[in-house]
């Protein structure tokens, strides 16, 4: 099984058990499951750093898309927060 296939196996794999425990925790909330996904993609995203380079400069533009999300979410609960509503 080539590297490529492996990820994804692996990534579909990881993302659909995190799903399946959020659902069956009861969580509601769509800003964790972003986290939460999120985090899992770049965790396993790590763990395969033999790609080639170009496949790997695509890989790091999609993680900070979505550690930008992340970022986004964490200041406007903060701001939700701080303001008090």
């Amino acid at each position: 099984m080539k590297i490529y296939n492996r990820y994804v196996l692996y990534l579909a794999i990881a993302t659909g058990l995190v799903n399946i425990m959020l659902a069956f925790g009861g969580q509601e909330s769509l800003d964790i499951y972003f986290i939460v996904n999120s985090i899992v993609y770049l965790g396993i995203t790590l763990l395969y750093v033999r790609f080639d380079p170009r496949a790997r400069m695509a890989l790091d533009i999609i993680g900070c898309m979505l550690f930008s999300g992340i970022m986004v979410i964490m200041v406007v609960k903060t701001i939700h927060n701080l303001s008090g509503r």
